[in-house]
């Protein structure tokens, strides 16, 4: 059980970290912006690079956070009968709907995530959106490491769900998921 607690603790400290460092994204991204404005509407010189850059950067800014939001509970949910049920029927919905919807998604999208990021790299793919034609290996990288950090977190989250709803308790001390009684 030692050893599981710490795999948890390990996958929830890189949510954590993919959130905190992927808000840094954003600095790069309002910067990119900034300049093809002012070279465009100021100087009437536009870049050819800046759409693309803001384009992968927003993928990633995207994705890497996504496992940062699980862990701290903040995605969405259709929730209009959710929102009332007691601590323990939300976990016991939460044990099993995970498996039959959320994980096979995560499969999917983590297969190919994957498959494509390593076909750009055996094809050398680069972007045709825009005239620069930047490689495009970095772009699926990211995306395939984003589904996997939201994976991991996905199953981390599960197991704390799954001691919570046999146990009765917090897998992680201080980590309380959900709320209601």
């Amino acid at each position: 059980m030692v050893i599981v607690r710490n795999l948890v603790k390990g996958i929830d400290w890189l949510a954590e970290k993919s959130g905190t460092w992927s808000s840094a994204l954003i600095v790069f991204i309002m910067l990119t912006m900034t300049f093809e404005v002012t070279m465009r509407y100021v100087f009437n010189a536009p870049t050819i690079w800046s759409y693309d850059v803001t384009y992968m950067l927003g993928g990633a800014f995207f994705l890497f956070p996504a496992s940062y939001v699980l862990l701290h509970e903040g995605h969405v949910r259709v929730d209009v009968f959710y929102s009332k049920f007691s601590r323990r029927r939300k976990t016991l919905v939460d044990i099993i709907l995970t498996p039959l919807l959320f994980f096979p998604a995560l499969g999917v999208l983590v297969y190919h995530g994957w498959k494509f990021a390593f076909w750009s790299l055996e094809q050398g793919e680069v972007s045709m959106i825009g005239i620069w034609e930047p490689s495009m290996i970095p772009f699926r990288f990211a995306l395939a490491l984003g589904f996997s950090l939201l994976t991991l977190e996905a199953i981390s989250w599960y197991i704390c769900r799954a001691f919570l709803l046999i146990k009765g308790t917090d897998f992680i001390e201080g980590k309380t998921l959900g709320g209601g009684d």
